[in-house]
């Protein structure tokens, strides 16, 4: 669950419905100098999906001891682990690719692919993480021997890892705070998938009326609107009778280049 305050009241995202945005920006990226995914299909579909694992969780609708929802950062990995393993059973069999992109992204908390540090590592018993990540890099080697990766692919399988990391990010941070001025230079990666690719640092800014400026633009459509589905609670309102009711409710944005871009 991804949970903001909003004035005196909350605004509840479920994990599976932010990830629907990461799919829509997999599925529109690739405007100069960016490339579009490749495989297409399997890469925006892993990007949709990377979230999937949480709905058993978000449905329950957990609340700390003081009657608010658990943020997905809160929830102790020795109980989120579990469900992500079947969560990526469950992708793995709509489809690999899919799922090795998803097992990547979630063992890439507790060890560096190519590279990448997450941004977060939340703390749980080490031997909960040790045999979570061993289990998943095996399912990974055996979707990789399964797909028939060479080379060429593992490089392009690395450029979409780092790019479902922005895609993830970028839709988490519209959800986590909303239009009120945040902004971020993402780390590095690169454009492309040949070996000599321009790196960038990707800029966010999340303005006033749902705007969310990205540099360098990366979407073919400019600008481009989108919707998450939420949940608003008001204050003092039933939090159970809110969350098994709304069904009206998004945060609208319209991404749009940054400003380097339009000036």
């Amino acid at each position: 669950m991804i949970v903001r305050r909003e004035g005196e009241g909350l605004v509840l995202v479920r994990q599976a419905d932010h990830a629907l945005l990461s799919g829509w920006l997999a599925a529109d990226w690739g405007a100069p100098p960016w490339q579009a995914p490749e495989p297409r299909t399997p890469t925006v579909l892993g990007a949709r999906l990377h979230d999937l694992s949480w709905t058993p969780f978000d449905e329950e609708l957990p609340c700390r001891p003081d009657g608010q929802p658990f943020a997905f950062f809160e929830v102790d990995r020795s109980v989120s682990t579990a469900f992500y393993v079947r969560g990526l059973d469950a992708v793995e069999s709509i489809d690999p690719y899919a799922g090795l992109l998803g097992s990547l992204h979630y063992s890439g908390f507790y060890t560096s692919h190519w590279g990448w540090r997450h941004w977060a590592k939340p703390a749980s018993p080490e031997e909960v993480l040790e045999r979570f990540v061993a289990r998943e890099l095996e399912r990974q080697a055996r979707l990789r021997r399964q797909l028939g990766l060479g080379p060429e692919d593992e490089r392009r399988l690395a450029c979409n890892y780092r790019w479902l990391q922005l895609w993830d990010r970028i839709s988490l941070d519209i959800c986590r705070f909303g239009f009120s001025g945040f902004a971020e230079d993402y780390p590095a990666v690169p454009v492309g998938y040949a070996p000599d690719s321009e790196t960038v640092r990707l800029r966010i800014e999340l303005r006033e009326e749902g705007v969310c400026r990205l540099d360098p633009y990366p979407l073919l459509q400019n600008p481009r609107s989108a919707r998450i589905p939420c949940v608003r609670v008001p204050a003092g309102a039933d939090l159970q009778g809110a969350w098994l009711t709304s069904g009206a409710e998004t945060i609208d944005v319209r991404f749009e280049p940054g400003a380097a871009a339009t000036s």
